[in-house]
């Protein structure tokens, strides 16, 4: 699995952990996953760290997410979705577009250059004084 996934109790924030090579089939699995644990713990937020993402994923997978499966899954439309850039060019490239997909289609989703800005975005309060959100 190319994937994690925890809930921070203290930050009331999903985190979503992406390394190495994922797939378009990681993407749906993942994303799931992440639906199915906001609705259980009753949080909108989410944190979607890909700063090591090899993404092989096409760009039909990318636009999808926001175009039908967070409809199909039920995705709250209040939910907010904090991605950290990649490190390599091409997944930052894929990021942005992913962002701007997603931002037509009226989500709130946001790029961050590290989890403590978008974490802050998310909670509205300064994280640097703030657990990361995989504790708690």
């Amino acid at each position: 699995m190319t994937w994690t996934l925890e809930y921070s109790n203290k930050l009331r924030v999903i985190k979503l952990v992406y390394t190495g090579r994922t797939t378009g089939l990681d993407l749906q699995e993942s994303t799931s996953k992440a639906i199915a644990l906001s609705k259980e713990q009753g949080s909108l937020m989410f944190l979607v760290d890909s700063t090591e993402i090899e993404l092989t994923a096409s760009t039909f997978h990318l636009y999808d997410l926001p175009d039908r499966q967070y409809l199909a899954e039920n995705l709250d439309r209040k939910s907010h979705v904090a991605i950290v850039l990649p490190r390599r060019p091409k997944e930052q490239e894929d990021a942005q577009f992913y962002e701007t997909a997603c931002v037509n289609r009226g989500w709130f989703v946001m790029l961050f250059p590290n989890c403590d800005e978008g974490i802050e975005w998310l909670t509205g309060t300064d994280s640097s004084n703030k657990p990361d959100a995989g504790d708690g």
